[in-house]
């Protein structure tokens, strides 16, 4: 409790401002000049944007289960969007989760300087506004400046820390708290301090915002989401938004708690769902052709069967 009571008295009482090469921003920079990158859905980044934006969704980044893909395979599609690295770059966006996603994977994977807008596209188009360029299916540049990889925190490593490092949960309280769960098992990890992400929303006017500074003699805490989305936009939240020098568990809580030989706090095992009892919806051409089959073959082996009887029946003298 002690612990958590100064942690809480760091983030009222600090007041050091954001990075400058990570940052939110109210407008777009006047005189400067930065390579504007849109995460909205490709159609709407494609029907109306800010002028000479490039569409980057933020979907186009996850595999599988909202998984990151292999870092060589981040840094060509950066390639494919004519980036290099070495621009600054303005990342713009309707849903701030994803906005926010897209700007802490461009900063983890080494841009100079990105710069978040804290406006919606919606509201900061003007006169100048114009459909997004679509990203080439071939590299149009050699992204060439080198990952911050340091930031990141594999599995292993985290459970082999010591002494264990501060840590920040940025779900729901509920979920902190094992009271909901997206995955089999609930709860937070070991000594995690509970930080929702959504109270660290930047305000109106970003430069107003408190930062977070962790107790330095705790070393550097370790910041951690449900998954490697809402991880990397947690860590802008905390980098850009409020100046804190911590590092990222990406694929967070979902991958932890996966491994059941890991401990938890506040545990819990929620029941499963139940499995559907209605009819099973067909899932592409391969479903069909495969049901197609299981119906012959109960044709086939009803047909059979009443032959079988029909033979076997005793006729009348």
């Amino acid at each position: 409790m002690g612990r958590l009571l100064a942690f809480a008295a760091l983030v009222v009482s600090a007041a050091a401002g954001a990075s400058a090469d990570f940052a939110y921003v109210r407008t777009v920079p006047a005189g400067s000049e930065v390579v504007i990158v849109d995460a909205r859905p490709l159609a709407d980044c494609r029907e109306k944007s800010l002028a000479g934006a490039r569409c980057l969704p933020a979907g186009e980044f996850l595999g599988p289960n909202r998984r990151l893909p292999d870092p060589r395979d981040i840094l060509w599609l950066l390639g494919t969007a004519g980036l290099t690295g070495r621009e600054s770059v303005l990342v713009t966006g309707g849903d701030a989760t994803e906005r926010d996603f897209v700007a802490g994977l461009l900063w983890v994977a080494g841009q100079r300087r990105v710069l978040v807008l804290t406006q919606p596209v919606a509201r900061a188009l003007d006169g100048a506004a114009a459909p997004g360029r679509e990203r080439g299916m071939i590299r149009e540049a050699v992204f060439e400046t080198p990952m911050r990889d340091q930031v990141l925190v594999l599995r292993d490593e985290l459970r082999a820390m010591r002494p264990a490092p501060p840590l920040l949960d940025g779900r729901s309280e509920g979920e902190y708290w094992g009271e909901t769960a997206r995955v089999a098992r609930a709860g937070h990890l070991p000594g995690a301090i509970s930080l929702p992400a959504p109270r660290l929303r930047p305000p109106s006017d970003p430069e107003s915002a408190k930062p977070l500074l962790p107790d330095p003699s705790e070393g550097a805490p370790v910041a951690y989401a449900h998954d490697a989305y809402e991880g990397l936009a947690y860590l802008t939240l905390l980098v850009a938004g409020r100046s804190a020098d911590v590092r990222l568990y990406a694929e967070g809580f979902a991958e932890w708690a996966a491994d059941g030989s890991l401990p938890l706090d506040a545990a819990g095992y929620p029941e499963r769902a139940n499995l559907p009892t209605g009819p099973v919806e067909s899932n592409g051409p391969v479903a069909n052709v495969f049901a197609g089959w299981l119906a012959a073959a109960a044709a086939l082996a009803l047909a059979a069967f009443a032959a079988g009887w029909w033979i076997a029946k005793p006729r009348a003298a």
